[in-house]
């Protein structure tokens, strides 16, 4: 432990402890961001410690159950399948469910990762508490995604083009096979795919 009475001889008692702050700090930041901002678990419907605080569809005589949530901040509005409630903190996730499997893919469908994102924003806005966190559960896997400043810049940046789109009647298209692989338009109608859909007879497996 020579450098530490090395470093104390330098430095009075205060200045020590702001090193250790600042070093404990910087540990904690690359944890954070070491952290991936994507999980991919198997499916379940439960949150253990939360109760349901929100479903798009109107029961248990709950009033804001099934309402249009709308978010007069960002002007987006939408009904996510669920929402729920730490019964401890109060924290809040919004649950997406999706009919289709999700094979060995390791991202969800692209759109359904922006839906969950857009949800973020407006349940921030209905409800005054950001959610750290959503799920997009698929039938044979899910998704846990970070609220993340990435995933609010990269829904933002989207619902502005989609705006820009209507306004102008103008639109850039984007193929690729991670995008068009599950749109139903791939094979069809779209001039712009290049991919085939796989599975296409294959129900069991296949978004809506």
């Amino acid at each position: 432990m020579e450098w530490v009475k090395t470093i104390g001889n330098g430095f009075g008692t205060a200045d020590l402890v702001l090193l250790c702050v600042a070093v404990l700090l910087a540990v904690l930041l690359c944890i954070r961001h070491g952290r991936p901002a994507l999980k991919k678990l198997t499916a379940r419907d439960d949150i253990p410690g939360y109760a349901l605080l929100y479903a798009d569809r109107k029961q248990d005589k709950n009033k804001d159950f099934g309402r249009l949530l709308y978010s007069a901040k960002y002007d987006l509005q939408g009904r996510p399948d669920y929402v729920f409630c730490s019964r401890l903190l109060g924290r809040i996730v919004p649950v997406e469910l999706k009919s289709g499997c999700i094979g060995e893919a390791e991202e969800p469908h692209h759109g359904d990762f922006l839906q969950l994102a857009a949800y973020f924003l407006i349940l921030e806005d209905v409800y005054g508490k950001r959610p750290a966190y959503g799920r997009l559960v698929y039938r044979d896997y899910m998704f846990e995604i970070k609220n993340t400043a990435r995933v609010r810049r990269e829904v933002l940046k989207t619902v502005q083009e989609m705006r820009q789109m209507l306004r102008d009647g103008i639109a850039e298209p984007k193929p690729s096979f991670a995008h068009c692989r599950p749109c139903v338009c791939n094979g069809t109608v779209c001039q712009f795919s290049e991919t085939e859909i796989e599975g296409v007879n294959d129900d069991s497996c296949r978004e809506e």
